[in-house]
């Protein structure tokens, strides 16, 4: 059967005139003329995401297939919408699900959504670094209860490293407790010995990845990937159609059809020459003397994300972000306190890697052996104090009140760093005086804050 890819380039030649939706009309007014020629609603022989019987259920057959799954549904609404399927499926009000505190915000969403009871497991920290790392198999074992009903774990993280699915997917199935892993920056991870083994490959049962983050597809395009027979299809079939528009972009489906061919078909030499460009950065790195580029061993991690540690802070991460885009025409995924991320994709040039390592080099030696700034202190990480599950304290009545007599009182909001989008605080968890010291440091730094009703955290929602 022809691709969806080559049906909607077919289709656009065939000049139709559209007395249908979208109203820009094959792009009649000009604008993005050749992009919207393609861009159609669920006219005769392109199916329906919501009820796929044809030329879309062929496709996520293939995308099943290619991936490892037994079953792949395609998201044009983001991972976020698989997430929030994944645990509305699961889940009901009051059942208990294992949360990894380091978990996207979409997680909480769902929580509140769904009305589950959130049991939080705090991954390991990583020496001399501000994230978190892995999920262990032990910390799993001693979290879990007899009323369990499900583990949702983010691996790989935004920073790359990866948890033991295998080990953890065993033994909950072996108690019929039902894994989830938001693997959104893992999509790339199958196709190339290189990188870690995906949740698919270890036994995970519900995986949601994220496409564009490091495959050449569109912003918003994902795919949720199901097996075994713990995952209630149709339930998640019926999820996933309330978390997603009723009006699908036949853009983003052909992008991620095309994604999967290119995947099959052209993928492999990309994959080589991408993986070499990687080894030599890392290689070429041990040269700094300031900067360090994650490379620690005694865990799994993705290195397809270089990590620039900043141990001796001299500078912030956000401040390295800066330097590189005013100077050299660089922009870094994220900068944060005392590291930041440049992600890659098999669609990185070494002639891209040449301008980061170069410029990198030379803001290196520019770094003074003897810092004169006060450096940002690290941010701690521990689990929260919950005193309401999340869609209990979303719906309590609350109220505004100064940040400076917030220690103590129940968070009504959400307070989240952003870049990655891990929240520090959810509605429902105390604010002690360690979290106030961590906003204080992450305003100085200028972390973006979203999940808030005041943007400068001059006053703080709380629980009345």
């Amino acid at each position: 059967m022809i691709e969806l890819w080559q049906a909607l380039k077919n289709h656009s030649q065939q000049q139709y005139y559209p007395f249908h939706m979208p109203g820009h009309k094959a792009g009649r007014l000009g604008a993005f003329t050749e992009i919207f020629s393609q861009d159609i609603t669920e006219i005769m022989n392109f199916d329906n995401l919501h009820k796929p019987e044809g030329i879309l259920l062929q496709s996520q057959k293939r995308c099943a297939e290619l991936f490892g799954a037994e079953e792949s549904f395609f998201l044009v609404n983001g991972a976020t919408s698989g997430i929030l399927a994944a645990i509305l499926s699961v889940c009901s009000i009051e059942d208990e699900i294992v949360v990894a505190r380091n978990c996207h915000k979409s997680v909480y969403s769902a929580l509140i959504l769904s009305g589950a009871k959130p049991i939080y497991v705090l991954p390991e920290s990583i020496e001399n670094a501000d994230f978190l790392g892995s999920v262990t198999l032990e910390q799993v074992q001693k979290t879990i209860t007899k009323n369990t009903k499900a583990v949702i774990i983010t691996s790989p993280t935004y920073e790359g490293i990866t948890s033991n699915i295998l080990e953890i997917s065993d033994f909950l199935h072996k108690k019929d407790i039902l894994l989830i892993v938001d693997e959104a920056h893992g999509s790339h991870m199958k196709f190339h010995d290189f990188f870690p083994k995906t949740a698919l490959q270890q036994n995970a049962d519900i995986v949601i990845q994220s496409l564009h983050k490091t495959l050449p597809c569109p912003t918003q395009t994902a795919v949720i990937h199901i097996q075994g027979n713990r995952v209630n299809k149709n339930r998640l079939k019926q999820c996933l159609s309330m978390v997603q528009t009723s009006s699908p972009s036949y853009l983003f489906l052909s992008a991620i059809d095309f994604c999967c061919h290119w995947l099959e078909n052209e993928a492999q030499y990309a994959f080589e020459h991408y993986v070499q460009n990687i080894k030599w950065f890392h290689e070429q790195s041990k040269h700094w003397k300031h900067i360090v580029l994650l490379n620690e061993a005694g865990y799994c991690r993705d290195k397809s994300k270089l990590i620039l540690q900043l141990p001796q802070r001299q500078m912030t991460g956000i401040e390295l972000n800066d330097i590189l885009i005013k100077r050299y025409h660089l922009i870094l995924e994220m900068g944060y306190l005392h590291y930041a991320i440049a992600m890659t994709s098999p669609a990185d040039t070494k002639q891209g890697f040449d301008m980061l390592l170069k410029a990198i080099t030379q803001i290196d030696a520019e770094i003074c052996d003897v810092c004169n700034v006060t450096p940002l202190p690290k941010i701690q990480n521990t689990l929260p104090i919950v005193k309401y599950c999340p869609r209990d304290a979303f719906f309590a009545e609350k109220k505004q009140i100064p940040f400076s007599q917030c220690q103590g009182q129940i968070c009504g909001e959400f307070i989240i760093p952003y870049p990655p989008g891990i929240p520090l605080l959810a509605p429902g968890e105390v604010i002690t005086k360690q979290i106030m010291k961590q906003i204080v440091i992450l305003k100085k730094a200028n972390i973006s804050l979203v999940g808030c009703h005041n943007n400068t955290l001059n006053t703080i929602e709380v629980i009345s």
